[in-house]
């Protein structure tokens, strides 16, 4: 347990480092990569950019606790 506490505390010190700008900004960014592929790319279909891009969207409304 003390292991994923540790993990946990990890991630929310590097993730604490970008700015919810910098997270929405990446997401457009992804976003609008997607959106170019799948239209000048034929056969293309990313699921994956899609799953990160949401990813990103979602984390510039989360709020990083910090704890001691």
């Amino acid at each position: 347990m003390q292991h994923l506490r540790t993990l946990n505390l990890a991630m929310e010190r590097f993730l604490s480092r970008f700015t919810r700008t910098q997270f929405l900004c990446a997401a457009v960014a992804i976003t609008a990569l997607n959106f170019v592929l799948d239209y000048t790319v034929a056969a293309y279909s990313s699921l994956y950019l899609s799953m990160l891009s949401g990813w990103l969207f979602a984390m510039g409304f989360v709020r990083f606790r910090s704890e001691p």
